[in-house]
């Protein structure tokens, strides 16, 4: 299991398209919050905590995340490398794992560099500047909010890959579900209806998870993560389903 797992790590992080997207989504977050850093804060105070200010960025961070997870997925069917991976490992569920934890390690640590690059920039940057900050207070829930949001959400696109074994698709569904589609849904059934569905919005809710601040609407973090998990569940184990059962 090992050394299949590192052979796909292998595959994923030598290719330039994902050097490109994690680049994207690591350091772009940090490069917007330095300058947010230098330019910020004229009043000599950082309101809130920094890991407040540094998981505003994580809606957008989860999706890059997200579209790495379908690459994951999907890299080598449209290489047409998936038959020698098979031939070579033909425990599918073992080819499975080994994917999967690919998907969640790359999001994981790609997570972290990008907050702990962040910590070190606000202690830098304010302590010269002399203004007053916190790193994370009493939101350490929000910290572990952003870890859970961009490995779900990486989840969610390496289960769209498998689901549509094509890169465009499966990286279109990833986007454009959370950002257009799901805010058309769940708004027209609000407006038509006078009743709050866009709190049951699936990924809203887990974009919500990240807040520091909840409206009295909207479920409470707890009702919001099961939501969010329960729905990226589904296609994880539908695109699970189909990655053992169907043909390369």
């Amino acid at each position: 299991m090992l050394r299949t797992f590192r052979s796909e790590l292998f595959k994923m992080t030598t290719t330039r398209a994902t050097k490109v997207l994690l680049g994207f989504a690591v350091l772009l977050p940090v490069v917007i919050y330095v300058l947010t850093l230098i330019y910020g804060f004229d009043g000599g105070e950082m309101g809130s905590p920094a890991v407040v200010n540094i998981a505003s960025g994580a809606p957008l961070v989860a999706l890059l995340l997200g579209v790495i997870g379908v690459m994951c997925a999907t890299q080598e069917y449209s290489q047409g490398t998936i038959r020698i991976t098979l031939v070579a490992t033909p425990n599918r569920q073992r080819v499975y794992f080994a994917k999967l934890l690919t998907t969640l390690y790359i999001a994981v640590f790609s997570t972290a560099v990008l907050i702990g690059l962040s910590l070190i920039a606000t202690v830098i940057v304010l302590k010269v500047r002399g203004v007053q900050f916190e790193l994370i207070g009493n939101d350490a829930r929000v910290l572990l909010s952003f870890f859970v949001l961009t490995a779900v959400v990486a989840l969610f696109g390496f289960s769209l890959g498998l689901i549509f074994k094509s890169g465009p698709g499966a990286i279109s569904a990833t986007l454009l579900w959370p950002t257009i589609a799901e805010s058309m849904v769940f708004g027209l059934l609000s407006a038509a209806t006078t009743h709050n569905f866009f709190r049951w919005a699936p990924i809203q809710n887990g974009f919500q998870l990240v807040s520091e601040f909840r409206f009295d609407d909207y479920n409470s973090w707890n009702v919001s993560a099961l939501l969010f998990a329960g729905f990226v569940a589904v296609f994880a184990v539908v695109g699970a389903s189909l990655f053992m059962k169907r043909d390369a």
